[in-house]
């Protein structure tokens, strides 16, 4: 399986030792759970959608998601802004308050508030922005990584130009999703214009969307993805990354989510701990008997220390009550 850790690579201008990452998600990629994914296989981790206008503002909050540790390393800065000049400022703010493999430029997220601002997908309307975006982000020193939707038009012709320009104006690597920003996040992730963009630029272009399955993520790489961002698939099975089949135990699983949420509480306290964890059980759990009841039990808990309690019990709880629900 292609997501185990191999010999080390160049892709996009980063040393990596395999090519199937962890994408940045919004209120989920934090230093934890990036640490989390690389012990689960992932080889390259991404920060959340940091915003370069608090970073520029010096918000506290912001500030705190540029944090990292050597654990999550190759670690990609993903940033969001309406402008070059903003952008370029707020990433050498970046560079004195952390270590980073690349900067990733966010030209994809739909959601109105942040397209209101002239960033993420609006950027697809603006071709001219997005390549002065790119070329003026290279002189910070780091392989620059913009990840774009399809073109709005929904035209494959048009998704390859906006590549083809992005890469022109110094990109190391282009990771493209296959919706269009009028689909959110609903609808199926167009694989056909992402695999011709692989082929269309070999070794520079790094597929996203739909990967729930590892046959998933096989597809993007035979089609020549230089490697595949694994976004919310990687809640609902967490050893997507793994070469091997999980583990079979389910308190072997249980204490994976264990040691997550106790660096989650030191990190970022109980409330975050509990909220967090909740998103990982059905995936975590995935297969075994029980699973679906298991999972609204844990969900049942407001407080990280009753839901610690009863993931640690948890071989109990599927050796008595399993119900063949998985």
């Amino acid at each position: 399986m292609t997501g185990t850790r191999v010999q080390m690579a160049k892709i996009g201008g980063v040393q990596v030792e395999g090519k199937v990452w962890l994408a940045p998600l919004a209120g989920i990629t934090i230093g934890s759970v990036r640490r989390f994914f690389r012990e689960l296989g992932a080889a390259l981790t991404h920060t959340e959608m940091v915003s370069s206008s608090g970073l520029l503002m010096k918000n506290r909050k912001t500030l705190e998601m540029l944090k990292g540790s050597e654990k999550e390393t190759p670690l990609v800065l993903q940033l969001f802004a309406g402008d070059s000049k903003s952008l370029v400022k707020s990433a050498e703010i970046a560079l004195t308050g952390g270590t980073f493999a690349a900067f990733g430029i966010n030209m994809a997220c739909p959601v109105p508030k942040v397209r209101k601002k002239g960033a993420g997908a609006q950027l697809l309307y603006r071709r001219d922005l997005a390549v002065e975006m790119v070329r003026e982000l290279v002189k910070a020193g780091l392989p620059v990584w913009p990840k774009i939707r399809k073109h709005p038009s929904g035209s494959g012709t048009e998704t390859l130009a906006f590549c083809e320009a992005l890469l022109e104006a110094g990109a190391g690597l282009v990771c493209l999703h296959g919706r269009t920003p009028q689909q959110l996040y609903a609808g199926t992730a167009d694989r056909q214009v992402v695999h011709e963009a692989s082929s269309a630029f070999p070794g520079k272009v790094a597929a996203s969307g739909d990967v729930f399955e590892k046959e998933d993520i096989e597809e993007y790489l035979q089609n020549g993805a230089a490697a595949v961002l694994v976004a919310r698939g990687a809640l609902r099975d967490p050893f997507l990354f793994q070469g091997e089949a999980p583990p079979a135990e389910p308190l072997e699983r249980a204490l994976f989510l264990v040691r997550l949420g106790d660096s989650i509480l030191e990190e970022n306290g109980p409330k975050a701990a509990a909220s967090l964890i909740k998103r990982f059980v059905s995936g975590m759990f995935k297969g075994l008997r029980g699973n679906s009841s298991y999972r609204r039990e844990v969900a049942s808990s407001s407080h990280w220390a009753e839901m610690r309690e009863k993931l640690c019990s948890c071989i109990h709880f599927f050796d008595e009550r399993g119900n063949g629900d998985a």
